[in-house]
């Protein structure tokens, strides 16, 4: 890949041994870096350029590139409008804060949702750099699309995906399937069937973020396989995925305390385990007690979120909520304006639809 490496150069240079390694590292890994004058001791920042050319020399280098790696652990504005201007041009940027430091990260860049926040030291950046690097260039491989169906539990998420299975197998598309929690074949999905068992506690008694850690790793050893099977361009149909984390862990909270939790399953779970970010999440809407009625006639088993309605229609609002803040988000209501649940084919065309619309087939 074509790195852009941005530091604070200007008024400071006492970090530059530091950034040399840094450029080391990155070309050690096989990468092409397009700025390494700003780790030369005798580059002159602007080298009597005009500030208009300087401009368009930077921002165009940032566009020809792959990635940026930014050093963030002195202030410099410069730095900080490239990589925004990265941002803004689809690039993924790694932003790297020095452990030794004499300042706090700064606040917005440690909540800045789309970077990549790593802190370092001259021991383990290669590691650093190894892991996010080969998280974009994987990103970067991406060829196929990774599509979530989720909802509760009797929405009809087994049948539309039964039925989308079977019309991409007689589309002849390349597809994959695979379905969270995996509770009989992953040692962290056997866990979470102990939790929705009630083994540690009633539904409302396990800390959020204790839960989510189980149903985070449970993904996590599934990442690999997801990221292969992107790679050879196959559609990747998954029977949940993060988006029931975030409706049915956060719904146990509210305001700035769901908005924090919300946040933490983000970071977690896109950034530091890298997971691939879904394409498409359509979510399907079934009012919470005709979902109960089908369980009940439905030789379902029931677990402890099933059965308690009350978190259902705490989990559908947030679900409802997720669906206007995120556009790659969209809503298949399965009733008719009086409540009537449709049939499973109009429901199957609705879905059909969405996937047209949003070329994913």
């Amino acid at each position: 890949m074509k790195v852009y490496f941005g530091a604070s150069i200007s008024l400071d240079r006492s970090m530059l041994p530091v950034y040399q390694k840094i450029v080391g590292q990155i070309r050690k890994l096989g990468h092409t870096v397009v700025s390494e004058q700003v780790v030369d001791p005798h580059f002159i920042p602007g080298g009597g350029q005009s500030a208009k050319k300087l401009f368009a020399q930077e921002t165009k280098q940032i566009e020809k590139a792959d990635v940026m790696v930014a050093e963030v652990s002195k202030p410099s504005w410069g730095t900080a409008f490239l990589m925004e201007h990265a941002l803004e041009h689809g690039k993924r940027v790694l932003a790297l804060f020095y452990k030794e430091a004499q300042r706090p990260m700064p606040l917005m860049i440690k909540g800045h949702p789309e970077l990549y926040v790593e802190h370092y030291d001259e021991d383990n950046i290669g590691t650093v750099l190894k892991k996010n690097l080969t998280h974009f260039d994987e990103v970067g491989a991406k060829k196929g699309k990774l599509v979530v169906i989720d909802g509760a539990d009797g929405s009809g998420k087994s049948t539309q995906t039964k039925l989308l299975l079977a019309y991409f197998k007689k589309q002849g598309l390349a597809h994959k399937f695979i379905s969270f929690p995996r509770y009989e074949t992953s040692f962290h999905g056997r866990h979470v069937g102990r939790f929705l068992r009630g083994e540690f506690g009633g539904n409302d008694e396990v800390n959020p973020y204790l839960s989510s850690l189980a149903y985070a790793l449970d993904r996590l050893t599934a990442r690999e396989q997801l990221v292969e099977w992107l790679a050879e361009g196959n559609v990747v149909l998954a029977d949940r995925y993060v988006s029931a984390t975030l409706a049915h862990q956060g719904s146990k909270m509210s305001g700035r305390k769901q908005k924090e939790f919300l946040d933490w399953v983000y970071t977690m779970e896109y950034k530091e385990h890298k997971l691939p970010r879904e394409d498409l999440v359509i979510y399907l809407y079934v009012p919470a007690k005709i979902a109960q009625k089908l369980l009940r006639k439905g030789s379902h088993n029931r677990d402890m979120a099933d059965v308690d309605e009350a978190h259902q229609k705490r989990s559908m609002a947030l679900y409802k909520k997720l669906v206007k803040q995120n556009e790659h988000w969209v809503m298949v209501t399965s009733v008719d304006s009086q409540g009537k649940l449709l049939s499973v084919d109009k429901i199957h065309r609705k879905i059909l639809q969405i996937l047209k619309e949003r070329e994913i087939i």
